[in-house]
C-alpha cells in the first residue's frame, strides 16, 4: 500500500450494524484540505471485476502516439478519468470531481488500482464489492 500512502489514500473496511462489510477508501486530510479526495471517489465504488476491466481498458491504448481526452469510466457514469499521453514516456490519469485537475502518473495509478484490488480481496465476503 505504499503508492496509494504517498497519495494520502487510506484503505479500511466499516461495517453497517455488523453485518454489511464496505471496502472504502479514505482520504487524510493535511492543513485542513483532504487530497486527492478525486481517486478515491474514482476507485471506491469498483470491485474486482470492474478493476480488471479498468486495467484492460489502460493497457489496451496505443501510448506510440499523443492524446488527450481517453475517458475511463468507473462504476458510476458519473465517475470517470481522463488518460492523456505525451511520447516518449509521460502518461498520465487525470481525475476532476471537484473543478480542479488531479495528475498523477499512470503507472502511479496502475500501481493503486492494484493496490485496491489486493486490499479488497482481502476483505473477507460478503461486502458490498464483491460481484462488481
Amino acid at each position: 500500500m505504499e503508492t496509494a500512502k504517498k497519495y494520502n489514500l487510506i484503505f479500511h473496511v466499516s461495517e453497517i450494524d455488523g453485518l454489511t462489510r464496505r471496502p472504502s477508501i479514505g482520504v487524510s486530510n493535511i492543513n485542513g484540505s483532504s487530497l486527492n479526495h478525486e481517486i478515491a471517489s474514482f476507485l471506491e465504488t469498483n470491485g474486482l471485476e470492474l478493476i480488471e476491466h479498468i486495467k484492460s481498458e489502460i493497457n489496451s491504448l496505443d501510448y506510440g502516439f499523443e492524446f488527450k481526452g481517453y475517458n475511463i469510466w468507473g462504476y458510476h457514469d458519473a465517475e470517470s478519468m481522463e488518460i492523456r499521453n505525451f511520447p516518449p514516456n509521460k502518461s498520465v490519469a487525470i481525475f476532476n470531481t471537484g473543478g480542479k485537475e488531479v495528475e498523477i502518473p499512470l503507472e502511479d495509478f496502475l500501481q493503486i488500482l492494484e493496490e485496491w484490488k489486493t486490499f479488497v480481496e482481502s476483505v473477507p465476503k460478503p461486502h458490498w464489492l464483491d460481484r462488481r
